[in-house]
């Protein structure tokens, strides 16, 4: 990254002069690759080699956009600072996508009966934060429970699932509109 006499006021990478075009386009391929990454990440009927790969794709993006930014800044013409700070949130974004997802157990009504109420109460919060309608037969059968914590989690959760709308705590009402 030395300066020729030709670029002695644009920097350079490998002899390529860097300019404001290279900028924009570096930068929209950066955000594109970290969009189709998450994307990739968090969609579950997507191919798991596609999902694997994806990270891995945003990182090449990362690292020419890192390369571009000290480019710039060793040719003083960005402040490091700046520079600094966008690349470590690519850093971290990447070490974000390489997180393992956290994936709700598919036998999430096993723990609406777990035997610890703490556990029985965040399922039937969870099902309610979910919209999950094939819960709420169970989440009625709750309404009975001996804690009142998940009592009040069912109820909460049932009223969820039915657009806000309470049919009281007691379960018969409950029970007819969620057979």
């Amino acid at each position: 990254m030395s300066p020729t006499p030709e670029t002695s006021e644009e920097p350079s990478v490998v002899g390529v002069r860097v300019r404001p075009a290279w900028s924009i386009a570096l930068y929209a391929l950066l955000v594109l690759s970290a969009g189709v990454a998450f994307y990739a990440q968090r969609s579950p009927g997507l191919n798991p080699d596609v999902a694997r790969i994806s990270p891995w794709i945003f990182l090449v993006f990362a690292v020419g956009f890192a390369i571009y930014r000290v480019a710039l800044v060793a040719a003083r013409r960005y402040s490091p600072f700046k520079a600094f700070i966008q690349v470590f949130l690519a850093a971290l974004f990447f070490l974000l996508l390489l997180s393992p997802r956290i994936e709700v157990p598919a036998e999430q009504g096993s723990l609406l009966l777990h035997r610890d109420e703490r556990v029985r109460a965040q399922a039937a919060e969870l099902a309610g934060w979910r919209a999950d309608q094939t819960q709420a037969p169970a989440l009625v059968g709750l309404l009975a429970d001996p804690s009142p914590l998940v009592r009040a989690a069912a109820h909460e959760a049932l009223v969820k699932l039915n657009a806000g709308a309470d049919l009281g705590t007691a379960s018969e009402g409950w029970r007819k509109r969620f057979p």
